[in-house]
């Protein structure tokens, strides 16, 4: 796996070609790792650090709870794993029911037919905790990993303050069409996220998914998110029904979803969220 230097103090993949985007903040002494992909993957991402520096690997940061970010984890567990508290508590939640030993067979069969195409990056799984916690935010030497919500209730930023650049985790999804149909996502809130993050120093966004961006991305999706919360409570109020609301000719023109269901999953579950 490459990593590609992004400033003075950050490298990252995003290949996009095995999970969410990944990435390493080097500090003085130390380097923090950001996300972890796979099994598979999160062992090559380790693997890669040592190609960009000899400093040890001593924190991995879990931006939110989903597979592509977090079942690469077990390459990290001689690190501290830290995270928002509900994060936590919904790997032991999901550790009890989906991914719970005796379901493995049943969710990776759910994975062989639905995504064939990363079933190989499975191998090997064994799903850790994070091991260090917090509320708000936490700092690290110039490094801040502040709670934001909206993409699922646990979702986190990571943030470098002197380089100018952001991890955003799936708070940004660039140039695609986002996954917004999280049990827990808030579209209200992610509206929130953008907003503050628009009002942070920031020249380079490093997405969950998609190619490096600025906050010109971040304006771009706000804009569309306050868009379709205008149309689609308009619709609600009109007593439109759902699936008439979902296929609504009248939201602006955004960008394609790599998935059909992507989209219509999405705003159906925005429509949930914004009636009454």
């Amino acid at each position: 796996m490459q990593l590609d230097q992004i400033s003075d103090h950050v490298y990252a993949n995003l290949s996009g070609e095995t999970g969410g985007n990944i990435g390493i903040i080097e500090l003085e002494n130390q380097v923090l790792a950001v996300d972890a992909q796979y099994p598979v993957s999160g062992r090559d991402f380790r693997a890669s650090i040592p190609s960009v520096t000899s400093k040890p690997v001593t924190h991995l940061c879990l931006t939110h709870y989903h597979g592509d970010h977090v079942f690469g984890a077990q390459a990290f567990a001689d690190c501290e794993i830290v995270a928002h508290r509900w994060l936590k508590a919904k790997i032991e939640e999901n550790l009890q029911s989906v991914w719970a030993p005796e379901h493995r067979d049943q969710f990776l069969d759910e994975v062989r037919t639905n995504r064939p195409e990363n079933l190989w990056l499975f191998d090997g799984l064994n799903i850790v905790l994070p091991t260090q916690i917090f509320d708000d935010r936490i700092r690290f030497d110039g490094v801040e990993m502040i709670h934001m919500g909206g993409h699922s209730a646990d979702s986190s930023i990571v943030y470098i303050r002197d380089d100018r650049v952001l991890f955003a985790g799936d708070l940004v999804f660039a140039q695609t069409f986002p996954w917004a149909g999280d049990p827990s996502a808030d579209p209200d809130q992610w509206i929130h996220a953008f907003t503050r993050l628009l009002e942070m120093e920031i020249d380079t966004v490093i997405p969950g998914h998609g190619p490096l961006c600025d906050k010109a991305e971040i304006r771009l999706q706000r804009d569309w998110f306050k868009a379709v919360r205008d149309r689609m409570k308009t619709l609600i109020a009109q007593g439109v029904a759902i699936e008439d609301a979902v296929q609504d000719p009248g939201y602006p023109a955004f960008y394609a979803a790599e998935r059909p269901e992507r989209r219509a999953d999405s705003l159906r579950h925005w429509y949930h969220c914004w009636a009454p």
